[in-house]
């Protein structure tokens, strides 16, 4: 019987197994404001739908198949009350699907001929203010956001220029 295992099912209808009977997101009733969510049964069929969803738990980053799959994981570790394990709260993709790499020259300078062109050239502040950015690709911390805009000019017109920098933090890049 479906209810009696607990493994999580692909489907295409969001359910609930509560007790022996199975429930659609349609036949619960809703939440009192003094319900504890912590008795709620957990989402156990999920709709087959491929939405990658990156998920931040103040520690590390997982990748899930979509966001249902991620209700599942924290409904989990709030069932199971011994993980110190925050949940997850989702986050930017490139946090999960991109390469953390140490230096932003290692990517660019294979690209851009002169990352000192001319029109690219501004003064940026000599303050060290960590940001983290990514291509979608990589991504890799840089002292200030200011240099931003100067590896996007120098980027233009090249095979990256699709894939130009943007800020996923305002602070170091972190490992998965």
């Amino acid at each position: 019987m479906l209810c009696k295992n607990s493994y999580i099912i692909f489907a295409t209808l969001l359910a609930f197994c509560n007790a022996n009977t199975i429930t659609t997101l349609a036949d619960e009733a809703p939440l009192d404001a003094d319900q504890n969510q912590e008795e709620q049964p957990c989402p156990i069929i999920c709709p087959a739908l491929y939405a990658p969803t990156c998920g931040y738990d103040g520690v590390g980053y997982e990748q899930f198949v979509n966001p249902c799959m991620m209700q599942v994981a924290n409904c989990e570790r709030r069932k199971e009350r011994t993980s110190l394990q925050q949940p997850f709260a989702q986050t930017d993709n490139d946090w999960c699907s991109t390469k953390l790499v140490n230096n932003i020259y290692e990517i660019v300078s294979n690209f851009a001929d002169n990352l000192s062109k001319e029109e690219c050239l501004k003064p940026c502040p000599m303050i060290y203010d960590p940001v983290c950015i990514s291509n979608g690709d990589y991504r890799v911390t840089i002292a200030t956001a200011c240099q931003l805009d100067i590896y996007n000019c120098a980027l233009k017109g090249t095979k990256l220029e699709a894939k130009l920098f943007k800020i996923l933090s305002t602070r170091k890049c972190e490992l998965n």
